[in-house]
């Protein structure tokens, strides 16, 4: 097995469904991937939506919290479960190409020195409507586009994994760190599909710049201290 796939979700069952198909319907051979869904506790249908899809498709597997943790938990549960050398966060209410898992698998496989391969995404809105193409070679963009990155487990547990205390902005803690000991492969296909809606975390500017502003004070004070 290659690739273990994480989707993370809190009460988006209206879009779970389109998410977990896409990751079914994959280019890559089934043997050679699995899926994690972690469910962050939620109130809505998702459970149920979950074992229906698994009971037609099979290995699929269903890790559902009794509590609300956040993002970055969840996330960590469904990388620490990984049984493969690869892992791919996929939230609940995005998806991805069919070509995905391959393509990012194979570079990875050529290619011992590289840690993470990303691509470009297209932003849809909440009917699978194409917005626009956002290119990640903007470093900016990638470490607010954390989701849809493959990622090797190591260096995943080198950096230590999500940070658990960010509610918002993990994916821009998480990037800088693997920036610091890593490279990456930024490839110029756009396999991702970000769903924007009225609950995207990203609609609230004030909360994500607060977030974002930890972030950036939690890294200053480990310069210093390495300094």
């Amino acid at each position: 097995m290659k690739v273990s796939i994480i989707i993370t979700n809190y009460n988006l069952s209206k879009y779970l469904g389109t998410c977990l198909r896409s990751c079914i319907d994959q280019t890559l051979s089934r043997d050679q991937y699995e899926i994690i869904v972690v469910d962050d506790c939620s109130s809505d249908n998702s459970i149920e939506l979950v074992r229906d899809i698994q009971e037609n498709y099979g290995n699929i597997e269903l890790i559902a919290l009794s509590e609300n943790m956040g993002v970055s938990h969840a996330s960590n549960i469904g990388i620490r479960k990984a049984k493969s050398p690869y892992v791919i966060r996929v939230d609940a209410d995005d998806y991805i190409n069919r070509n995905l898992l391959e393509f990012y698998s194979e570079i990875l496989n050529w290619n011992p020195d590289i840690c993470f391969v990303y691509g470009d995404i297209i932003v849809v809105n909440r009917i699978g409507e194409q917005i626009e193409r956002l290119r990640l070679n903007v470093i900016e963009n990638l470490f607010n586009h954390g989701a849809g990155i493959m990622f090797r487990k190591s260096c995943l547990e080198a950096v230590g994994l999500y940070d658990e205390e960010l509610r918002n902005c993990e994916d821009y803690d998480l990037i800088k760190r693997i920036f610091k000991n890593f490279d990456g492969y930024y490839l110029r296909l756009p396999f991702y599909r970000y769903r924007r809606h009225d609950n995207n975390m990203t609609n609230n500017p004030d909360e994500r710049m607060k977030w974002k502003q930890k972030v950036e004070d939690k890294h200053r004070m480990e310069n210093d201290k390495g300094n």
